[in-house]
């Protein structure tokens, strides 16, 4: 049996939180050692469905 796909696309407000070692890293564009994002608004603008596979299931 088929699955049914739901894809919904629009607009996201994030707030992403980096932590660098030092200022030194932070200032200077380094690969931070920690990020975290945190989704705050997830605005649906467009949705589709479509019969299909999952990838990676």
């Amino acid at each position: 049996m088929a699955k049914i796909l739901k894809i919904e696309t629009g607009t996201v407000d994030v707030v992403v939180t980096s932590e660098f070692e030092n200022e030194d890293a932070a200032t200077q564009d380094k690969e931070p050692n920690k990020t975290d994002v945190k989704i705050t608004e997830f605005k649906v603008e467009n949705t589709k469905w479509k019969k299909g596979a999952i990838d990676n299931e």
